[in-house]
């Protein structure tokens, strides 16, 4: 049994106290941790805290300090302080109260025909957030040819979550359904509607997403339609179109210059059933719905606390509303008004003002690459040829560090305070022209370049607390974020030890995750299907079948663990990928320690047993171990660590201790 009955749940709030006796040899995260778990006072308003946790504020509070930074004085600055005052006049922006939307809404309700909404949806200028039954959204690479691009066309999303929703109904519909219908009522009460009135508009827009969801085919088609049709030029698009103005539509956007479009093309072919007089003020109807939902983050206090209320999960609704603290508050208003590009390129304009850090830091990514290499190529249960496809995939990883590709420029964002006219509604519509502009210009490259790391890609901030791995790019990014996790817990004394022990070693974890069970269906170029439309499988079977086979070793060795007592145990098979990934990333820079002469294997421990620390409530950690695809924190801890021999020397674990394994029952993949 893992623990030999010896290790406690420590994530929960107080089983560890100041006064336990643990040993490292026999509890290692309780031990290693007992310092900042019990230095953590519980919060009622926070059902998890811990250093992972805490990051993220320590980041947006960076973000406030560098707004702040009377030094840095550029477009970028000026408009997101524009956008800070914006956000926290509290006496201007609720004076305003909802009344920012009301040109909006009334520029919908005054469309007059089918010819006159086409034009609307067309419009950056009257239509700055991308309403419409097909809109363009982001530029990526052909599914067989990474080096050609194709630009994204989305259907909108589902007011009550997905197009099950509309095809059956559930409780969970119902939930969803009062939560729109009473935002809707709330926003267009303010606004002098009436309730019937708004009801009939709440009822044409779910006929809308109705007709939407039942055309929805985008769920269905086979790797040959895929390639054939959803994949299309203008000409081939052209005879799907059935009198839809799609091309007036994108090319009023911007988008005139794209020639290469991914879309559902069933869809697609079904909107002129409904795009008609007859159906117009259902249309009208599903557009402000849409707006309305978008928004409501940006309009007033009251408006902002209606929609965090009905945000409360179903199952909180009796749990007391929590004010976000300024540092949330603010990166919601930068996501929902686009101008997070802006705040991460001034972030690293003051955190990172020259390439010095960062290229001490491609080298450490570098030299964790080789000692991945040197890991595989010594796999003795790995075959030759999938040897050489990992290294092949390994060599052809694009490796993002720190610093997108390029800068954001957001001097033509038409951004105003208050005492210019000013709202945040208004400014936020900038920010959103600013990011389709630049998505119309990069559409008009017909080559994809899947190196390249965009800093409009939301998606993709750097200033997220996180690393991550893209299967279809086969591209590690390691985050200005995540690094921000050593300043965190250690400040600028880190040593590389402990660096390695909260940075690296997750960077590592994303790196394998390109080898996983998942990464395994994607090449060296992030392809599913070559160019013959065949399904890539790289790795040997045989080589698959042992992966497997350990991988089941891993899970049975979950399965074992009962955290909470009286309460079920981990489902090993929901956690064993995450789990392989861990030990990956610890085994790597384990083969980088052996070229680092007087490498301090004990802060290199500590430091990863830090990274996991959290405190959190019993009802949380069960619906982790019931749902997430992660171990729990600590044992992402203890059951990684104890695989590994330099481990258990560094304390002198042997039989009998808590954190010992025998070598015929460690389960470690890599």
């Amino acid at each position: 049994m893992p623990g030999r009955g010896k290790w406690i749940d420590s994530d929960i709030y107080g089983a560890v106290q100041a006064e336990d006796d643990i040993r490292l040899q026999d509890d290692f995260a309780a031990a290693a941790n007992k310092d900042i778990l019990t230095s953590v006072e519980k919060d009622p308003d926070k059902d998890i805290q811990g250093p992972l946790v805490e990051v993220v504020n320590f980041v947006l509070g960076r973000y406030r300090e560098t707004l702040s930074d009377g030094s840095i004085k550029d477009a970028n600055a000026e408009a997101v302080r524009t956008l800070e005052e914006l956000t926290f006049t509290w006496d201007k922006r609720n004076a305003l109260g909802v009344e920012p939307l009301r040109k909006y809404v009334e520029d919908i309700q005054a469309i007059s025909s089918i010819s006159e909404l086409t034009e609307y949806q067309g419009s950056r200028e009257r239509n700055p957030f991308g309403l419409g039954l097909l809109m363009p959204w982001t530029v990526g690479a052909k599914q067989q040819f990474v080096d050609k691009s194709i630009l994204y066309l989305a259907k909108p999303a589902y007011t009550l979550g997905g197009k099950e929703a509309y095809l059956t109904y559930t409780d969970a519909t119902l939930f969803e359904n009062e939560k729109v219908d009473s935002l809707c009522l709330y926003i267009l009460g303010r606004l002098g509607y009436s309730e019937k009135e708004i009801m009939d508009i709440l009822k044409g827009n779910y006929n809308v997403e109705t007709f939407i969801a039942i055309n929805d085919c985008s769920d269905i088609y086979s790797t040959g339609e895929t390639f054939e049709e959803v994949q299309s030029d203008r000409e081939k698009l052209s005879d799907h179109l059935n009198g839809y103005p799609l091309f007036e539509i994108l090319d009023s956007r911007g988008f005139g210059g794209c020639d290469s479009f991914n879309v559902d093309y069933m869809y697609l072919k079904s909107l002129m059933e409904f795009y008609s007089e007859e159906h117009l003020e259902e249309l009208k109807d599903f557009l402000m719905v849409h707006l309305i939902l978008n928004v409501g983050y940006l309009l007033d206090r009251e408006t902002l606390e209606k929609v965090m209320e009905l945000n409360l999960s179903k199952t909180d609704k009796d749990a007391r509303l929590i004010e976000p603290d300024d540092n949330l508050l603010f990166m919601w208003t930068l996501n929902r008004s686009r101008f997070r590009p802006a705040m991460d390129s001034l972030y690293l304009e003051k955190y990172y003002p020259d390439d010095n850090k960062i290229s001490e830091l491609e080298d450490s990514i570098g030299e964790l690459i080789d000692s991945y290499r040197t890991m595989i190529n010594e796999e003795e249960w790995l075959g030759e040829e999938t040897k050489r496809a990992v290294i092949r995939k390994l060599d052809n990883m694009a490796i993002h560090v720190v610093r997108p590709d390029n800068e954001a420029d957001y001097s033509k964002a038409d951004i105003k305070g208050y005492s210019d006219g000013g709202n945040l509604l208004d400014a936020a519509a900038a920010g959103y022209r600013i990011m389709e502009s630049h998505y119309a210009e990069l559409s008009k490259n017909p080559l994809y370049d899947r190196f390249f790391w965009d800093i409009y890609d939301i998606e993709g901030s750097t200033t997220e607390v996180n690393c991550y791995y893209s299967t279809d790019a086969n591209a590690f990014y390691i985050l200005a974020g995540w690094t921000a996790l050593a300043d965190y817990i250690y400040g600028e004394r880190a040593t590389f030890e402990q660096f390695a022990g909260c940075v690296l070693t997750l960077a590592g974890h994303e790196i394998s995750h390109g080898f996983d069970a998942n990464g395994s269906l994607y090449d060296e170029l992030g392809r599913q299907y070559d160019e013959n439309r065949e399904l890539i499988h790289w790795m040997d079977m045989g080589d698959k079948a042992r992966l497997d086979e350990k991988a089941g070793k891993l899970a049975n060795y979950f399965s074992l663990i009962r955290p909470l007592p009286s309460h079920g145990l981990v489902v090993g098979e929901r956690v064993k990928n995450e789990a392989m990934a861990d030990m990956g990333g610890v085994k790597a820079v384990l083969y980088m320690a052996k070229n680092r002469p007087d490498f301090d294997y004990d802060e290199f421990f500590r430091g990863y047993a830090a990274l996991w620390a959290i405190q959190t409530t019993e009802k949380r950690e069960l619906t982790s171990m019931s749902l997430d695809v992660h171990p729990l924190n600590y044992l992402r801890v203890n059951v990684i660590l104890q695989q590994y021999d330099e481990f258990l020397s560094t304390y002198n674990i042997g039989p009998g201790d808590g954190m010992y394994l025998e070598p015929d029952k460690r389960v470690n993949v890599w």
